[in-house]
């Protein structure tokens, strides 16, 4: 979950991917919520899951408008 990841700098990344990987990264931080104890950190990764899947969702609404 590094934001830095090297393979994302060189990426010529098209809109549909960035849909998909804002789609994956919400379910990977789900997945490790699920494991977390701690209930602060698990809030804080479902957070991050919804933020995720609710800039995908602004990119395809902003598409399908224009």
């Amino acid at each position: 979950m590094d934001c830095h990841d090297s393979n994302l700098n060189d990426a010529n990344f098209g809109t549909q991917d960035w849909l998909d990987h804002l789609r994956v990264q919400a379910v990977i931080h789900r997945e490790i919520a699920e494991r977390i104890d701690n209930p602060f950190i698990k809030n804080e990764l479902l957070h991050l899951a919804s933020v995720c899947e609710e800039v995908a969702g602004n990119i395809e609404d902003h598409q399908t408008r224009h």
